[in-house]
């Protein structure tokens, strides 16, 4: 028996997935273009793999041509002699798009290399640039070589940006991708204290955005190497978006231990609900449970982000206040405060709100990822008794891929002999 509902859940997981794509399949034979782009672009979100896409690269139309090769490339079904098929067609966007995948996949063949440099098309050959030097910034000394002449202003200024990565990260002018695709390429070239000491010594001078561009690329550094650095510009920084994300650096790379509880208080004391949310996950993190009390008193707040932010932080404490907002919450008008519930009755194991689970998985007024979540708490507390509620829902032809995949699950937990009968 137990071998037979294995094999028919099997079955019908492939079922709920083709019919969940039936409707694209058959937009692929439409006469309008738009029609057939769209199938395939809802069939890559799907990873429904079928080879039949391969034919659309030949399509007059351009969006199905370039749809049919994001599709391939998505799936892993690009073979080599259509993506360099690809690279010549007569649309650029495709070029683009198709020489992108050519760097990325490690194809050799330095013909084509040598047609890029000189595509009709600047774009073209602005994108053979910075995909050769995100996937190989090491190696592309030879290109910056063979492209330095190029008439393209944004090619112009990529090569000046990478000749000095100081400069770059000064120049206001310079857009935020051209100076990433430079430090890529430095980071490279260089060691790890090389790379700090040059961003260290350009960065009280750059604007906010190169700032935060500056510090994503410090999360890649070793703790030994930033920290006092970075603990040093905690206690002068008074822009709180630029302190949360040299705080993100921190816990990211030396962990929530090292980061100080004066800080965390500033966060929490903000009057921007955001920054308070990221102060209590702080303070969780560092498990200090000095702010219960304000916390609870956020649950009365307007703003989302409050509520939810105190919500988490009382619920990884297994505060049992917070089953006083529950019923609120669940019928509360707002999407995440209901997630917020469904969350906190999920941590709190609070089994007594069962019915009120089961009504939200039933009624389709609610959103599918409201209902499915209600469903999986159903599988959660096993509440076999409810067994009908996901067969139902997947003997309605009505109802999305997604939420019967769940509720396939949940009646293999609830009343797997069920899954036979379907």
């Amino acid at each position: 028996m137990a071998n037979e509902i294995i094999e028919s859940y099997k079955i019908l997981e492939e079922k709920i997935k083709s019919e969940n794509a039936k409707i694209f399949f058959e937009m692929l034979d439409s006469n309008y273009p738009a029609f057939k782009s769209r199938a395939i672009q809802e069939l890559t979100k799907l990873k429904i793999e079928t080879p039949a896409i391969k034919e659309f690269i030949e399509d007059p139309d351009r969006e199905v041509r370039l749809s049919s090769l994001k599709y391939l490339e998505k799936m892993a079904l690009l073979e080599e002699d259509d993506l360099i098929k690809l690279t010549k067609d007569i649309s650029p966007a495709i070029r683009r798009e198709s020489v992108k995948f050519f760097i990325s996949m490690g194809v050799e063949d330095e013909k084509i290399i040598e047609e890029k440099i000189k595509d009709p098309d600047p774009t073209v050959r602005y994108q053979l640039l910075i995909s050769y030097l995100e996937y190989y910034p090491e190696d592309s000394s030879k290109l910056i070589e063979k492209m330095k002449d190029d008439p393209y202003v944004k090619i112009k200024q990529l090569i000046e940006a990478l000749e000095n990565v100081s400069e770059t990260m000064l120049d206001d002018t310079i857009p935020p991708n051209i100076k990433k695709i430079s430090l890529i390429r430095y980071y490279e070239k260089t060691d790890a204290m090389a790379f700090f000491t040059t961003l260290k010594e350009v960065y009280a001078d750059v604007n906010k955005e190169t700032k935060k561009i500056i510090l994503r690329f410090l999360a890649g550094l070793p703790c030994d190497i930033i920290k006092k650095y970075l603990e040093g510009k905690i206690e002068e920084e008074k822009d709180f978006e630029i302190l949360m994300a040299i705080t993100k650096v921190i816990r990211k790379v030396c962990g929530s231990e090292d980061i100080p509880s004066w800080l965390i208080n500033n966060f929490v004391d903000h009057k921007d609900p955001k920054i308070v949310k990221f102060g209590l996950k702080l303070a969780q993190d560092k498990e200090d449970m000095g702010y219960v009390d304000y916390a609870r008193e956020l649950l009365d707040e307007v703003d989302d982000d409050l509520v939810i932010g105190a919500a988490d932080y009382l619920s990884f404490f297994q505060d049992y206040q917070l089953t006083d907002y529950i019923s609120e919450f669940l019928n509360s008008v707002s999407s995440k405060r209901i997630k917020e519930a469904l969350k906190i009755i999920k941590k709190l194991k609070l089994d007594n709100y069962i019915n009120e689970i089961a009504d939200m998985a039933n009624n389709k007024k609610y959103p599918m990822t409201i209902r499915k979540n209600a469903i999986n708490l159903l599988k959660y507390f096993k509440a076999k008794n409810l067994w009908e509620i996901p067969y139902n829902i997947l003997k309605d032809p009505y109802e999305k891929g997604q939420l019967k995949l769940a509720s396939l699950n949940a009646l293999l937990k609830l009343n797997p002999e069920m899954v036979t009968n379907i």
